[in-house]
């Protein structure tokens, strides 16, 4: 984070693009027991916002840490599936050594890689299949495949991961099924970071990159070619278990009033911090030991995630005015506040008048808009989202 202090891009987007690098890096190397599955640290990053406020850039940082460290099998999004996974089942060579280690003739096949996705859309919208196949590279470690000409192949010791950006738009298109973005697997395995706005404007910077020679990104490259070295199983010390105890059931109730969407997301929320957790343990440590504080950590960023989740998927549904309703109230988030008429005058290319009064008629009545009257008798609006906008 201080690396990307001079960055426009909101804040959770370069913090999850460096989680990314991390756990990417980290591959199969090490691992963690729970409910007697063995869980490695693959995670699926989607950067969700409008255009324009730094995806592509906050991506960029981490990739180019990463590059340089080489310490990561990037897959580019116009790949197929098929090409995807005759990439993982040929494996790329990896000498396997720690930083000073002396070359020898040991090659590793590496079946790990991370798929990079800067628009999303690109990568699925040609594949149909291509949602199943990433639930079942998430969850599993040994994959069976045919082709047509080659036969039947099986890769072993492999790990998919993810990094993309889309627009909020786009989610509502992730599947031909309204209902699927909110209720499938891929969704539930997938940590959408939402952003609305740039976290800082810098102006006057006309000069080459400073990033490109600066002493901490030497350190960062050197950090992740030494992380990327850890191997074994991680444990939890006695304060973690004694936190990850007194928070596994409040992660796993259901409120009467959670929506689908929060309910997807809460399936997965346990595997989520743990992968999430043994990141921020070897980001800092080669004890391979999660702290309380390590889990702490994890646990902050994935809640912060859960609790945008319905900001997320607030345009996916069945209802035909569905984008409708998560314009508008983007538009009174992003406002504080709107008067009627410049609601009508932000959303008519979008609403008739009627489908507009539909769709407040209906946030007042899910308590998600308030209206009020100023002193000059105006009708106003306020949303009661909280957790709307960057942080």
């Amino acid at each position: 984070m201080d690396y990307s202090s001079e960055m426009e891009s909101p804040r959770e987007w370069l913090l999850w693009s460096g989680v990314s690098a991390l756990s990417s890096s980290i591959k199969r190397n090490c691992f963690i027991y729970y409910r007697g599955i063995k869980f490695f640290p693959n995670q699926y990053i989607i950067l969700v916002g409008p255009p324009g406020i730094g995806k592509g850039e906050a991506i960029h940082r981490s990739n180019d840490l990463a590059s340089n460290a080489k310490t990561i099998n990037y897959i580019k999004d116009w790949h197929t599936p098929q090409e995807i996974l005759e990439e993982l089942a040929d494996g790329f060579q990896n000498l396997g050594l720690k930083v000073g280690q002396i070359v020898t003739a040991n090659v590793i096949q590496d079946h790990t890689c991370c798929i990079m996705a800067p628009e999303l859309a690109v990568f699925l919208q040609n594949y149909e299949n291509m949602h199943s196949l990433l639930c079942a590279w998430w969850d599993q470690n040994k994959f069976d495949y045919k082709t047509k000409n080659k036969g039947k192949h099986v890769i072993s010791d492999m790990s998919v991961s993810l990094l993309g950006g889309c627009v909020p738009d786009y989610i509502r298109s992730l599947c031909r099924d309204r209902l699927a973005p909110i209720t499938g697997g891929f969704t539930a395995r997938t940590i959408f970071v939402y952003a609305t706005d740039k976290y800082q404007l810098v102006k006057n910077y006309f000069e080459a990159p400073k990033f490109n020679i600066s002493k901490l990104r030497d350190e960062l490259i050197n950090d992740l070619l030494h992380i990327s070295t850890l191997k074994g199983e991680l444990k939890l010390n006695k304060e973690a278990l004694n936190l990850w105890e007194q928070v596994y059931e409040q992660h796993n109730r259901r409120g009467s009033s959670d929506s689908d969407a929060s309910q997807n997301f809460k399936s997965r929320i346990s595997s989520h911090i743990i992968k999430c957790a043994i990141t921020t343990s070897l980001s800092e440590s080669d004890s391979l030991i999660i702290s309380a504080d390590h889990l702490q950590r994890a646990i902050d960023y994935i809640e912060a995630i859960r609790d945008k989740v319905d900001v997320v998927f607030r345009s996916v549904g069945e209802s035909p005015v569905a984008g409708i309703q998560s314009k508008l109230l983007a538009y009174i988030d992003r406002e504080g506040m709107a008067f009627y008429k410049s609601i009508v005058r932000f959303m008519y290319r979008d609403s008739t008048e009627d489908q507009l009064l539909q769709v407040i008629t209906m946030l007042k009545l899910a308590g998600l808009l308030l209206e009020k009257i100023d002193a000059k008798g105006q009708v106003y609006y306020e949303s009661t989202n909280t957790t709307a906008g960057s942080p």
